[in-house]
């Protein structure tokens, strides 16, 4: 039977704020997360209690013992897939967890802005990579963050503040603001996947996860701009909706070193495009470098 992680209810003189707190230290190692708790489920057209399942471990623990512990079977990714439940509509949130990511591994996960997951184009609203090297950045249909980088063997701290009644969100590493951009649709969940960086296996740990009102007001909507090519969906099937074809040219598939791998022409409005590669992680846009991001091609 699934444990429940009930909402503590803080009140204020004039407010309450309501949270979701999660340590894992309520399980024992070796438990299915999906299985155990309410805040998990497989990603859709998974089971919970498989493969695509995350468990809880104590190979590292910020606080406690135990962690929750997303790994990949292979260097492509997967199986283990996973989306934690944030199940917001409206108001201004906080959500942020600690990570730790070994040496010589990578890691990813997605901001997801449908209920159901990867049902829209509006699903994938921030990709969230870490290198084998420690480098990190954040894309998404607004386009892609300054690089930054992690701790590789520490644990570090990852936040978001997600403003659904303006539109917008923010994203910190270790309190290093690496973005603000548009948000669209719910904030409906967390994807943590199994995926690496093409080269070594995804491994990476989580703990200390929260959920609150934020008293962070994000302002400035004025200077949040768009880049003017996008794509959606991102990680793709191999069919991507394109945005922002303002002239006819190549759209460019590179590999993570920088060799091209796809050229394909597009006329100026062309809305979709289908891409016949293999799986795995690219970068992808148009042949002058506007609006180039990364691409996780999974199917």
């Amino acid at each position: 039977m699934k444990k429940l992680v009930l909402p503590v209810l803080l009140f204020a003189t004039a407010s309450a704020f309501a949270q979701f707190e999660e340590g894992f230290e309520s399980y024992a190692a070796g438990d299915f997360i999906c299985v155990e708790s309410a805040m998990f489920d497989p990603w859709p057209g998974g089971t919970a209690g498989s493969d695509w399942d995350a468990t809880v471990s104590t190979d590292y623990a910020s606080e406690g013992v135990n962690s929750l512990k997303i790994e990949a079977q292979a260097v492509a990714g997967g199986p283990m897939d996973i989306v934690m439940n944030v199940s917001q509509t409206e108001g201004n949130w906080s959500l942020d967890w600690n990570m730790l990511v070994p040496d010589g591994n990578s890691a990813y996960f997605n901001v997801q802005g449908t209920d159901v997951a990867g049902a829209g184009t509006d699903s994938w609203q921030c990709n969230f990579f870490v290198g084998s090297d420690g480098s990190c950045i954040a894309d998404g249909p607004w386009g892609m963050s300054d690089p930054s980088a992690v701790p590789l063997g520490e644990w570090f701290n990852v936040r978001y503040v997600v403003d659904l009644d303006q539109g917008l969100f923010k994203m910190w590493v270790d309190g290093e603001e690496l973005f603000q951009a548009p948000y669209n649709g719910n904030f409906s969940s967390i994807n943590f996947y199994a995926l690496g960086d093409g080269q070594t296996i995804g491994l990476y740990y989580l703990d200390e996860i929260t959920l609150a009102e934020s008293d962070v007001d994000l302002v400035g909507v004025e200077d949040v701009a768009a880049e003017p090519f996008g794509f959606a969906p991102n990680p793709t099937a191999g069919t991507l909706s394109l945005q922002g074809v303002s002239e006819s040219q190549d759209l460019l598939v590179l590999d993570l070193m920088g060799r091209e791998v796809l050229r394909l022409p597009v006329e100026v409005g062309q809305q979709s495009v289908a891409l016949d590669i293999p799986d795995g992680i690219y970068l992808f846009g148009p042949e002058n470098g506007t609006g180039l991001r990364k691409l996780v091609v999974r199917r």
